[in-house]
């Protein structure tokens, strides 16, 4: 809502619709609430503005009475509570006023007079007559008026002598003459006008100016003239220079708001025009292109440079762009009428001889004609520079593009400092004091604002659409309402071009520029999620590579480094809106689905070999996406496909520490019902038997329950032969025996591994052969196994195998009392796993690493501080488990230290936290093992018999 004083009285809602208030009492009360905006006006104060003379007798009850018929038509923007009523998300022309009128004043104490001239335009612009015109006889309202009033005058005399000095003596001498006849004893206005004749070259009239103006302050009040008049006279006598303007001006709009963040770009863009004479800036609609082409004509233009703008936003003829350019460097029909009948050749000979800089902006819908006349004048008028905007280049020949991005957006792990410092931070802040004063970035919100940022992809538009909504919600309802970010951003100034005014438009700008074929290809790059390569893109898309490259050069899809591509999730957005009027939103996310589908099993084979990392890589690059297909196949409930996709990630899952979500993703699938016409793949359903079963391994599956998922998948295996097509299978029986402790049954499925089957199934069930045999007291046969899975994994080069073997290995030299031999081995393992791209912290084997720092370790305290570093860290990316390893292992450091209270404190605390199966689970067991010995030190034989018993009903099959 907007209240405006500086004319008669009237509201407008955000649309610029009238809200008409009665005159009298209720336009006096919105008046006086008006001159303080957001600030709470006491009812005492309303009581003596709206009843100035004789307050009725109960002058409370009337007020409410008036605020109750106010509110009525205010709405929520009339709110009362502690000190008083007060206007909310409300905007006035005096506090707009006042803002310019401030900054012109500082402009003139920094004698910048281009600022000082452009800002007082702005502040006497929003005059449209004498303040509070319609309330006559209210004493406020008349101390305000004769307030603004002088303001004004004020302004209005630093506009004048801003512009004498950038314009010259003849532009304002007729403003002068009239201030003067207005008030010949105004001796400021009388100095200045005699100044300005005397510049004019007119020193005779300014010395009359002055005996004229003495005569009557002699007659009139009997003084002598004041030092500012007798300075003026004094200057005339020793003659004033003629004085013309400093330089011409320049027409460029003027930005009422600081350009954030492109400093950088600034001076790039300063270097190119210095070096080329077209330089395009492309980007996508929102990034802020005219903003940086506008802020860059500016700072040329107080270098001394000649720059005129050329906006061909509102141009719909081609044929007009002469005409239109004309106009723009301030040449009139009837210089462009001579010489020539070719509006081009006299566009060319009005430019000839000149050194100018054209900013020719918005080009993109016009862009044939627009290069073909900009070749024609670069060609023939050697001073002519152009800076262009476009969706897309020019293409014309000299041209260099410069690329205009959104803003980059930070990380949140630094200060707060540091996050307001970047651009897509301090935009938003800046633009959200300007709907409330009092809004900072701090503490409390900066997650809150980063993520506002984040999913509006640093586009400086809808940043800046975003931080204006703040006037009338809080930051926490807007970051909530992004999902519908079209209809939340549909309200920007009304004074923007209608292009710019929402989000939407912006797209739609773009949306429109489009050929049939491409906005169906945009559409359906919405499918995506995150970035794809050109391959998928043109599979998916049913598209050339022509067609993606094509929205590439249009700005409207992002080549990133490494050549993916991608949607700005804005775009995205938008795109899968229009998919879904194609009615192709279905069929698009199943091809997108069968293709990582077959991505997936593409890659599951090369993850047990010496080149997984770099498959480990390429699955991670699609991560997004084959998580989406997964979980739109389960949302259609399409068995088929999504079994598909997700049988062969378990292993990319494992590698890349996505356990959880794999986990919950196969649970899912798991979960859609399958019909006797269901035509999914019996491999694809024993694969998925094992896909996400990996929270077994710590206590967070039922391992009943997963012994007949197994045991149903073993039952499809050998009912269809699959062992053969997929020796991978074969740990499901591998894994059933280990986890009944089954020896026989283990041992069997490892003899058919010597002559058939793949080597790295052989190497896995080495490793739980190994375990068998050590727990059944056959060390050498144990050691012997266990050498063999290492050399198998070595031959093969694949790490995963090793790490676990080195394991094995550490825990062996563990049992001899080679503490630092173990922690090579398991410093060796970690190096490896390091390769995959994992945090220590969601490491599957730190834990031993952990616990051997923390019992053979030189300095406890030192290690204890490390463990709780690490359990932070675990506990930021979610993995449950090394929480609970990390708690253990400073629970042996606090033993070291003999702080045995805090010891046990720590272990009852991270008891609640142990997962649902504990008897599965070794960290349980470790923690078991640890207050066991903790009741023992303190004497506590109830709670040592208690974890004791723990320890006994441990059902986790493998050594510790």
């Amino acid at each position: 809502m907007r209240v405006e004083l500086l004319g008669p009285v009237r509201v407008l809602d955000e649309d610029g619709t009238g809200i008409p208030v009665p005159a009298g009492r209720q336009r006096a009360l919105l008046a006086r609430l008006a001159l303080e905006p957001g600030r709470a006006v006491p009812a005492a104060a309303l009581i003596d503005a709206v009843w100035p003379e004789a307050p009725p007798a109960n002058a409370t009850g009337a007020l409410h009475t008036q605020l109750s018929r106010l509110r009525a038509l205010l709405g929520e923007h009339l709110a009362n509570g502690p000190g008083g009523y007060r206007l909310t998300a409300a905007e006035t022309d005096a506090d707009a006023f006042e803002h310019h009128a401030a900054q012109a004043e500082t402009a003139s104490r920094e004698d910048a007079p281009a600022a000082v001239r452009d800002a007082a335009e702005a502040a006497l612009a929003l005059w449209r007559g004498p303040a509070l015109a319609d309330l006559d006889g209210y004493p406020f309202a008349e101390a305000a008026r004769t307030r603004l009033a002088m303001r004004r005058d004020a302004v209005a005399a630093l506009h004048l002598d801003a512009r004498l000095r950038l314009e010259g003596a003849d532009a304002v001498l007729a403003d002068l003459a009239a201030r003067h006849g207005a008030d010949e004893l105004n001796e400021p206005d009388a100095a200045r006008y005699m100044r300005a004749l005397a510049a004019a070259g007119r020193r005779a009239e300014a010395l009359a100016v002055f005996e004229s103006v003495r005569a009557r302050l002699a007659d009139e009040l009997g003084v002598d003239p004041s030092n500012v008049l007798r300075a003026a006279h004094l200057d005339v006598l020793r003659g004033v220079e003629p004085q013309a303007a400093q330089h011409k001006p320049h027409r460029l709009p003027e930005p009422l708001t600081a350009c954030i963040g492109r400093e950088s770009e600034i001076a790039l863009l300063n270097g190119l025009l210095a070096a080329n004479r077209l330089v395009t800036l492309t980007g996508p609609g929102g990034t802020g292109k005219t903003r940086l082409a506008v802020e860059t004509a500016h700072r040329l233009a107080e270098a001394g440079r000649e720059v005129r703008l050329v906006e061909l936003a509102p141009v719909a003829d081609p044929d007009r762009l002469p005409e239109v350019f004309g106009d723009a460097i301030g040449l009139g029909e009837s210089i462009l009428a001579r010489r020539s009948d070719d509006p081009r050749t006299r566009l060319t000979d009005a430019l000839s001889g000149r050194e100018l800089v054209l900013v020719v902006d918005n080009c993109e819908h016009l862009v044939d004609a627009a290069a073909d006349l900009l070749a024609h004048l670069l060609a023939r008028v050697p001073g002519l520079r152009v800076l262009a905007t476009s969706r897309e280049a020019l293409g014309i020949t000299g041209e260099t593009v410069l690329g205009v991005g959104p803003l980059p957006l930070p990380e949140r792990a630094g200060p707060v400092a540091d996050l307001r410092s970047h651009a897509a931070v301090a935009l938003f802040e800046e633009r959200a004091r300007q709907s409330d004063p009092a809004f900072t970035v701090d503490e409390a919100n900066a997650d809150t604002v980063l993520q506002v940022c984040a999913a509006l992809d640093g586009l400086p538009l809808a940043i800046e659409l975003a931080a204006a909504r703040l006037r009338a919600m809080s930051l926490q309802d807007l970051a909530a309402r992004l999902d519908d970010r079209f209809g939340l951003l549909a309200k920007g100034p009304r004074t923007a071009e209608p292009r710019q005014r929402t989000l939407r438009a912006v797209v739609d700008w773009s949306w429109d520029l489009l050929d049939p074929d491409e906005r169906l290809v945009l559409a359906r790059l919405s499918v995506f999620s995150g970035s794809a390569d050109l391959a998928a893109a043109c599979e998916v898309c049913s598209a050339d590579e022509d067609a993606i490259t094509g929205l590439v050069e249009k700005s409207l899809v992002q080549r990133l480094p490494g050549g993916r591509y991608r949607l700005l999730e804005t775009v995205r957005e938008y795109a899968a809106a229009r998919l879904a009027e194609a009615g192709e939103t279905a069929e698009r996310y199943e091809r997108h689905a069968e293709h990582f589908a077959a991505l997936a099993e593409a890659a599951e084979p090369h993850l047990m070999r010496a080149e997984q990392v770099e498959w480990l890589e390429r699955l991670g690059a699609d991560h997004a996406n084959l998580f989406a297909a997964i979980r739109r196949m389960v949302a259609a409930g399409n068995a088929r496909v999504a079994y598909r996709a997700i049988a062969p990630l378990s292993w990319y899952w494992w590698m890349r520490g996505y356990r959880e979500e794999g986990m919950e993703l196969a649970r899912q699938v798991r979960a859609i019902p399958l019909d006797a016409d269901a035509d999914v793949d019996p491999l694809h359903r024993a694969k998925v038997a094992m896909a996400g079963s990996w929270g077994l391994w710590s206590g967070r599956l039922d391992p009943v329950a997963i012994d007949a998922e197994f045991a149903a998948a073993q039952r499809i295996s050998e009912e269809h032969d699959l062992y053969e097509m997929e020796p991978l299978l074969q740990m499901i029986p591998m894994i059933r025996a280990m986890i009944g402790g089954d020896s026989a049954g283990l041992r069997e499925v490892m003899e058919r591994t010597r002559t058939a089957g793949s080597r790295w199934v052989r190497g896995i069930g080495l490793l739980f052969v190994s375990e068998l045999s050590y727990q059944e007291g056959r060390r050498e046969d144990a050691a012997a196994e266990l050498a063999e899975s290492n050399a198998i994994f070595a031959s093969l080069g694949e790490r995963f195998g090793l790490i676990l073997s080195w394991q094995g290995l550490a825990n062996d030299l563990m049992a001899a009392g080679d503490y630092q031999g173990a922690r090579a081995m398991l410093l060796r393992a970690i190096a490896a796993e390091a390769e995959f791209g994992a945090d220590l912290a969601d490491s599957v084997i730190a834990e031993h690493l952990w616990r051997i720092d923390a019992e053979h370790g030189d300095d406890p305290g030192a290690m204890l501080e490390r463990m709780r570093a690490y359990r932070a860290r675990a506990e930021r990316i979610g993995n449950r488990e090394n929480v609970l390893a990390a708690r253990n292992s400073a629970v042996i450091c606090l033993r070291r230290l003999g702080r045995r209270d805090e010891a046990l404190r720590e272990l009852l605390d991270a008891e609640k936290d142990l997962p649902e199966f504990r008897s599965f689970s070794e960290v349980t067991m470790q923690l078991y093992r640890q207050l066991a010995a903790v009741a023992r030190e303190m004497g506590d034989p109830d709670l040592e018999a208690r974890a004791a018993s723990m320890l006994e009903e441990s059902t986790w099959p493998f050594s510790s």
